[in-house]
């Protein structure tokens, strides 16, 4: 049976899917081997296609990875040790005779929203995911946008802070995830509680999480409130200046921070519309439905859609 695969590229694991058409029909993962910058790393996804496969008949491969991509080559990235390189063209001398879209992770996983979760009725949104990291994706008329260096959506880089006060990874200072990814949390957490009567002191260093956080908000703990009231300030603070500039219908919030639920986008909703311009006031708040699938089904979906 003819079927293709979607392939999604993490700094900790790789997930791969086996899709008849849009039918998810077989999963697997396997570890990032990050050793000698990433040079394994290709030759792994190779070796679990081939086992994905059986007897079916491999028609196209859709590839995301945790960088930016213009045309298929990769720019860099960082967090595998891959520097610029045209990935589609080793991808295409192991499989010659198959289709092949690599994208960007986030990208992937917006499509994939767009096309089977918490985007699909909505022509133009944003996603937004809050894990390690801050990432997006931008829908406009049902297309991605990627932008000329692949960088659309890099909504983790705005700038939400004066002073440099935190270093991000990327060089710069007091870029939007510094303070609403789920590390960025943490870090928070971590200064307020100095000194102060909170349950988040009762754990260790190691046992401090957002999710802990937040679910010591939902308890009405005052200082977990206090970081959780910073993270959706700084959040709504770039998502109302990407607001003024794409006007989407929907921003659909994923990412492991997401499992915060109606209690996340209720306050998020509320801060974003004391910051936003009047007549962005009628955006869409949603969750993500796809989880850490977004990135599969989107892969999948854009290879055998590559008009997307």
């Amino acid at each position: 049976m003819k079927c293709t695969v979607g392939v999604d590229i993490g700094g900790t694991d790789i997930k791969l899917g086996k899709f008849y058409g849009d039918e998810l029909v077989k999963e697997m993962r396997i570890k990032t081997n990050k050793a000698d910058k990433g040079k394994y790393i290709l030759d792994d996804v190779f070796k679990a296609i081939d086992e994905l496969l059986e007897k079916d008949e491999l028609e196209g491969i859709g590839l995301g990875i945790p960088g930016p991509v213009v045309d298929g080559h990769i720019l860099g990235c960082e967090n595998l040790g891959w520097g610029r390189f045209d990935i589609t063209s080793i991808i295409k001398a192991k499989y010659p005779k198959v289709k092949i879209k690599v994208l960007n992770d986030a990208n992937a996983a917006t499509i994939g929203e767009w096309a089977y979760g918490g985007g699909k009725k909505y022509s133009s949104f944003v996603l937004v995911t809050l894990g390690t990291g801050v990432g997006g994706g931008v829908m406009v008329g049902n297309h991605l946008v990627e932008g000329v260096s692949g960088s659309a959506g890099e909504i983790g880089h705005l700038k939400v802070n004066i002073g440099n006060v935190r270093k991000c990874a990327c060089g710069l200072f007091d870029c939007l995830e510094q303070y609403a990814s789920a590390t960025g949390v943490v870090i928070t957490a971590n200064e307020l509680r100095i000194g102060r009567n909170t349950k988040i002191n009762d754990y260790s260093d190691e046992e401090i999480t957002s999710k802990l956080v937040f679910d010591l908000a939902k308890e009405g703990d005052e200082v977990a409130l206090e970081v959780v009231d910073e993270m959706i300030h700084k959040l709504a603070l770039g998502l109302s200046i990407v607001s003024s500039v794409i006007n989407p219908e929907a921003f659909v919030i994923g990412g492991g921070v997401s499992k915060a639920g109606q209690f996340l986008i209720d306050k998020l909703e509320k801060k974003f519309y004391s910051y936003a311009f009047y007549t962005i006031e009628n955006t869409d708040f949603k969750l993500a439905e796809l989880g850490n699938k977004a990135g599969i089904y989107g892969a999948s979906y854009a290879v055998r859609h590559q008009e997307v």
